[in-house]
């Protein structure tokens, strides 16, 4: 998938412009989860391989890493159908970790005043990471999140 640039932090929140691309990084660095279709069952494992996925974050990094899986995921499948992949990227200096979920909906992700059936989701996202944002592509939509981190050793 080619990069996009797009806004992060809207709606009043931080703005800044980033520049997403999947083909241009280390592979190494990447690890991508195969998702299929709208069984909100797999969300609890998806989490799970999440979390195994980072042995060297900080507890507080991997809780905020899995809690952003979570949510992005939970949108996917609340909102498009389901998400078809979950991807982790790692960079270790600085400490940065990226979510990203690819699903084929059309709609577009909003922040927006919660209630009690929901809406604080994308909150919770724009409050743990340092940027997020939407990419468009031909089958749907990535919707990533960046986050800052430490490690949890020298």
């Amino acid at each position: 998938m080619a990069g996009i640039e797009v806004g992060s932090k809207c709606h009043g929140w931080r703005s800044r412009l980033v520049r997403v691309s999947w083909t241009d990084s280390d592979p190494e660095h990447w690890r991508v989860l195969e998702l299929a279709g709208a069984d909100v069952s797999r969300l609890a494992a998806a989490r799970r391989w999440a979390d195994a996925q980072l042995p060297t974050l900080s507890e507080a990094a991997r809780c905020d890493t899995v809690l952003v899986v979570g949510e992005l995921l939970e949108n996917a499948y609340r909102h498009a159908g389901g998400p078809h992949q979950l991807r982790i990227g790692y960079q270790v200096s600085p400490c940065e970790v990226t979510v990203a979920v690819a699903d084929r909906g059309t709609g577009e992700p909003l922040l927006r005043v919660p209630h009690r059936g929901g809406g604080r989701g994308l909150l919770l996202v724009d409050a743990v990471c340092a940027a997020w944002g939407v990419s468009r592509h031909d089958d749907g939509k990535l919707v990533w999140g960046r986050l800052d981190c430490e490690t949890s050793g020298p």
